[in-house]
C-alpha cells in the first residue's frame, strides 16, 4: 500500500503513523483500488490534483479503480486497509493563496449559444464582471483551465467548454489541471484569484504593447541616422 498527501500540485509519499490534515486530501494506492480520501474542510483546488494525481497513477496500472471517500463517511472496506488519525489543519493551496508570479498568456472565453443553436467562442478581458448567469466559460491558465458554469447556461454551452478543454490538454506536452466550478458553489478566493489574473494580464498586455511600440521607435531611429 502506498499512501500520497496532495501538496499544492504535487503528491507527496508518506509512511505510517498516517496524520490526515481535515483541510487537505490524500491518495491511498492498494492493489486493486485507488482511494481519495477527502477531509470536511479540503478546497477544490486540493480535491482537483487528489483527482489529477490519481489519474497519473492509473495510467501505470489501468485496473485500479478510483474511489473518493470523504471525511467521516469511510466505508469499512476503507478503514480495514489503513489506520489513520484526523488532526485540523490545512496545507495552502493554490487557490487560497495566489501569490505566484504570472508568468504565462491568459484567456477568458465566453461559450453563448445562439438562435440557431450554434455555440459561439468570444474572447473577454480576464475579469469576473465578464461572467454571466446564462453562459458558460472557460479561464485558459495554461497550466490550469477552469470551466464556470453558469446556473442559467445551455447543456450545448457546457459541452463546447468542455471539448475545448480536452482539446488544449492534448496539445499542450502537460497535462494541465481542469477545475469545473458551478455559480454559486465556487471555491473560497475564485473570485479574488480572477481578480488578480485580470489586473496582472492587464499589465502584461499594457507592458508588451509599450515594449513594441519603444522597439518601433528605436527602429525608426536607427533607420534615420543609418
Amino acid at each position: 500500500m502506498k499512501v500520497f498527501h496532495v501538496s499544492e500540485k504535487e503528491l507527496t509519499s508518506l509512511n505510517a503513523p498516517y496524520k490526515f490534515l481535515n483541510g487537505d486530501v490524500y491518495v491511498i494506492e492498494t492493489d486493486t483500488e485507488l482511494w481519495i480520501w477527502l477531509g470536511s474542510k479540503s478546497y477544490a483546488d486540493d480535491k482537483a490534483v487528489g483527482a489529477w494525481g490519481a489519474k497519473l497513477v492509473e495510467k501505470k496500472n489501468k485496473n485500479l479503480k478510483i474511489k473518493s471517500v470523504l471525511e467521516g463517511e469511510e466505508p469499512s472496506k476503507f478503514t480495514e486497509i489503513i489506520e489513520f488519525e484526523v488532526v485540523e489543519g490545512d496545507t495552502p493551496g493554490f487557490l487560497k493563496h495566489f501569490e505566484k508570479k504570472i508568468e504565462r498568456d491568459l484567456r477568458l472565453l465566453q461559450l453563448k449559444e445562439d438562435d440557431k443553436g450554434e455555440v459561439d467562442v468570444i474572447d473577454l478581458p480576464v475579469g469576473y464582471q465578464y461572467f454571466k448567469s446564462d453562459d458558460a466559460f472557460l479561464l485558459d491558465a495554461q497550466k490550469d483551465i477552469y470551466i464556470w458554469i453558469g446556473k442559467d447556461s445551455q447543456i450545448k454551452e457546457k459541452y463546447e467548454a468542455g471539448r475545448i478543454a480536452r482539446k488544449l490538454e492534448v496539445e499542450r506536452k502537460f497535462a494541465p489541471l481542469v477545475y469545473v466550478i458551478e455559480e454559486n458553489n465556487e471555491p473560497e478566493g475564485f473570485r479574488d484569484m480572477v481578480f488578480k489574473l485580470g489586473i496582472r494580464d492587464g499589465v502584461i498586455e499594457l507592458r508588451t504593447t509599450v515594449s513594441k511600440k519603444e522597439e518601433k521607435k528605436e527602429k525608426k531611429w536607427y533607420q534615420f541616422w543609418k
